[in-house]
């Protein structure tokens, strides 16, 4: 059974310190940059959950195994506080202990790992 502290463990928080707007902006040229698609977008409340997505990546996923699925796109939280923005991902590899589907952890990491150097330009390609 997962526990708050799992979850919290193969979660990372990235801060932008710009508005919320402005933060989904830099946060989709940083995206698109690196070849990934946002798929969909889902509002809550002063939040957005992106589901990010590189259509290689879930092809090769699912081509190798069906269950891989549930772990494509990629849910990205993207959530307003005060002046500055909060985004928050969450690696499945991680939080279930490496084992998802054969065939499908590679394609699910590499993926985690495009929208976290994605994440990461956003603080030094635009001056922050």
């Amino acid at each position: 059974m997962q526990t708050n502290m799992d979850v919290l463990a193969a979660s990372h928080t990235y801060t932008i310190p710009e508005r919320f707007h402005k933060a989904l902006q830099l946060i989709r040229r940083a995206l698109t940059r690196s070849g990934l698609s946002i798929v969909r977008e889902f509002d809550g409340e002063q939040s957005r959950t992106l589901l990010v997505d590189c259509p290689l990546l879930a092809f090769e996923a699912q081509a190798l195994h069906h269950a891989a699925g549930v772990f494509l796109p990629m849910h990205v939280l993207v959530r307003s506080e005060g002046d500055r923005t909060l985004v928050t991902t969450v690696n499945p590899a991680a939080l279930f202990d490496g084992k998802l589907p054969l065939g499908s952890a590679e394609p699910v990491e590499r993926l985690y790992e495009r929208v976290s150097i994605s994440l990461l330009s956003i603080k030094f390609s635009e001056g922050h």
